[in-house]
């Protein structure tokens, strides 16, 4: 198979996989949280109060969708907005106890969806498998990296 049909094909995977664990999520949590506000929970109570540009990098959204995602995290009473002391146009968001609390028990819903895919799957099979992310996660971030420093020549 040529190059480009195996880029094709790992990209088109990539995607069945990532929309059937979006399904599967939205099942266990009956649609009431979505991944995406899941995932910046999820980084607010690991990492504790962030800045919208913060989160937006961490996620890689955009700071428009962080408001947004604020927006619904706030209005369920999951996330707070705190202004820097110091400085009052710097904007902090921060998990409440309720968010706390509500991450906890997503944390066990992410843990058995996993579980469930994992699983099944042989003992060197997922051996392989972390070793092959692990190894495109360093070539994604060396591409970043080399982009960040190539002089660009338009």
């Amino acid at each position: 198979m040529p190059l480009n049909e195996d880029v094709m094909e790992i990209h088109g995977l990539f995607k069945t996989l990532a929309k059937k664990i979006t399904e599967e999520w939205n099942k266990q949590t009956e649609s009431f949280i979505s991944l995406s506000l899941f995932r910046m929970l999820y980084v607010l109570n690991h990492k504790g109060p962030q800045k919208m540009a913060e989160l937006a990098e961490c996620l890689h959204v955009t700071s428009g969708a962080i408001t947004g995602f604020a927006d619904k995290l706030i209005e369920r009473g999951y996330v707070e907005r705190q202004r820097d002391l110091e400085d009052r146009r710097v904007v902090y968001l921060l998990i409440t106890d309720s968010g706390k609390s509500l991450i906890s028990g997503l944390m066990e819903k992410q843990v058995h969806l996993y579980s469930r895919i994992v699983e099944r799957l042989a003992p060197e099979d997922v051996a392989h498998l972390k070793r092959i992310f692990i190894q495109m996660i360093d070539i994604v971030n060396k591409t970043d990296e080399e982009l960040e420093t190539q002089e660009w020549n338009i």
